[in-house]
């Protein structure tokens, strides 16, 4: 029995079945089908919150075994867990007792901290794009070059310095994000369902096994 539950052929079959349950209501009208399809969406979430909550066992873990033993950073992990923790009890959906999305202290940790904590991993990352931007905006070519005088124009038309006394700037700005950038950004939709829908084909049939993470017999 146990050499049958770990068979590959098992979960290609449960991935084609849940596929399939996903993509014929969308062309063919089958209320059986259109039924299960929605009843695994609403499984789907409780996956998905399941997920969520394995990775909070995981990070309380990791974390806590960091404190336990006085690791590198320690004090950062003690602020974390104390405030997943507060967290969660401040956010938790029971309105009798003040508590949810909606109450005073939530919304004050929710704009005072977690907030500017985001927009201090933005500034950060700022950082590596104007590092990533330097690098890439050496004309050493043609292709580059085009690259380095596109990003110019868009800087200088953001910055009302340049605007007020070159205001043509803005409608090459216009230009640039409504013709090549609109179309390369259609190219690279169109490469990217290509490329998932190869992936899916490949899941289908049982070729891309990647998710199966090697286990299983043949």
């Amino acid at each position: 029995m146990s050499n049958v539950l770990r068979r590959m052929e098992i979960p290609i079959l449960i991935t084609a079945f849940c596929t399939l349950l996903q993509v014929i209501p969308y062309y063919l009208n089958i209320p059986v089908i259109d039924s299960a399809s929605a009843t695994m969406r609403e499984w789907m979430l409780l996956v998905v919150n399941m997920a969520v909550f394995v990775g909070v066992i995981s990070l309380g873990q990791v974390h806590g075994k960091r404190i336990q033993r006085r690791g590198e950073n320690w004090p950062f992990s003690v602020v974390l867990m104390v405030f997943m923790v507060l967290m969660a009890i401040v956010g938790f959906p029971l309105e009798s007792l003040g508590l949810g999305f909606k109450n005073a202290q939530y919304l004050f940790m929710f704009n005072n901290i977690l907030n500017p904590l985001g927009g201090t991993m933005y500034s950060i990352l700022a950082f590596f794009i104007t590092s990533a931007a330097y690098r890439a905006f050496r004309a050493r070519n043609w292709e580059a070059a085009f690259v380095l005088v596109s990003g110019t124009i868009v800087v200088m038309s953001n910055a009302p310095l340049f605007t007020s006394s070159l205001p043509f700037l803005i409608t090459w700005k216009d230009w640039i994000f409504d013709v090549p950038n609109t179309a390369t950004g259609r190219g690279v939709m169109i490469g990217a369902a290509l490329g998932a829908i190869a992936l899916a084909v490949r899941v289908l049939m049982g070729i891309e096994r990647g998710y199966l993470r090697g286990g299983g017999e043949e």
